[in-house]
């Protein structure tokens, strides 16, 4: 825009009206306040680049686990170890011993309890005896007493005859009850007794360890001659089955995560494609990152989505092992 102005030399402003030199002068300054403006800049639009919306994959940092998770052993009893059966690396079947802890004591109590038993069982057969021999000298004593009674309504038997009979009856009635009595005691003391034993038997089982499903132990931490502690972890094993990985998902695309979405398992660092597989299970809920951060604090701020990727092909990865997931969108 041309800014400059010119005024004539041969005008004459006392000439002029006051109505036109006003409006002269408000043309003037309208015209400089325009040329000392400058123009408006048109606003440049900035694209953002890897918005989640044009996301096509997803990363987050996992662990490699069995499907059904570590077991941890555990003795339910402390003890002293007498045999550890099992090494690092050793496969195992359910219901197969791997440890043992000293059970002198508890084998003890075992045969006391047989001896309990043996000995409470032949009380019990004693008292049903007695009980039934008791009862079929009633059962005579009353067939003698109702004979007596006959004998006494014909007039050929005197009434202390029959009083006396009857009171052998009455009397060998209570000695039955009190038999019957003594013999339920006797049954009740017996399954007591077998209960005791049960106990015992169990307690000696305990001394023995058990691998509780197939599969493979990954670490051992005790030997013979160690004493463990109640509830004390001695080892850890692998149930038999399929391999997955468990990673976390940042929650800017967390909600993006589905199943049957494929996946890759990738080197952390190198980016080398270690196994594929799908997404098998995606959390209802957000918690805090904290399953793979390498110190505490780390990301607090952050939530995170657990995710279950299961294994086509898991080749020689080992277990616990952190590895990049990358998921398809």
């Amino acid at each position: 825009m041309n800014c400059s102005f010119s005024i004539y030399p041969t005008m004459k402003f006392n000439n002029l009206s006051g109505t036109f030199i006003r409006l002269l002068l408000f043309t003037v300054a309208t015209s400089l306040v325009a040329c000392g403006g400058k123009e408006d800049k048109k606003e440049e639009q900035v694209s953002y680049q890897g918005a989640p919306a044009q996301a096509t994959e997803v990363v987050g940092i996992g662990r490699v686990e069995p499907e059904q998770d570590i077991i941890s052993l555990a003795a339910n009893d402390g003890g002293l170890v007498s045999k550890l059966l099992v090494h690092e690396g050793d496969a195992v079947r359910a219901g197969s011993v791997v440890l043992e802890l000293e059970s002198t004591v508890a084998s003890a109590r075992v045969t006391q309890a047989h001896a309990r038993l043996s000995t409470q069982e032949a009380q019990v057969l004693a008292d049903e005896k007695a009980e039934a021999e008791a009862q079929i000298r009633l059962e005579n004593l009353e067939l003698n007493a109702r004979r007596l009674q006959k004998l006494y309504d014909s007039r050929v038997e005197t009434e202390q005859n029959r009083d006396n009979a009857n009171y052998e009856v009455r009397n060998q009635q209570a000695t039955c009850d009190r038999l019957r009595a003594s013999a339920q005691v006797s049954r009740a003391r017996l399954q007591e007794t077998r209960t005791e034993l049960a106990v015992a038997e169990r307690e000696l089982a305990l001394r023995a360890i058990r691998a509780p499903v197939n599969g493979q132990i990954l670490s051992v931490a005790t030997q013979a001659g160690n004493a463990l502690p109640p509830q004390g972890q001695f080892a850890e094993m692998a149930p038999e089955g399929r391999i997955i990985v468990r990673c976390e998902i940042d929650e800017l695309l967390a909600d993006r995560v589905q199943i049957n979405q494929k996946a890759q398992i990738r080197a952390i660092g190198t980016g080398k494609e270690l196994a594929t597989g799908t997404v098998v299970y995606a959390a209802p809920l957000l918690r805090k990152k904290s399953l793979f951060a390498e110190t505490p604090g780390e990301m607090e701020d952050r939530r995170v989505r657990e995710v279950k990727i299961l294994l086509n092909n898991p080749g020689s990865l080992l277990l616990n092992a952190r590895v990049e997931c990358a998921i398809q969108l």
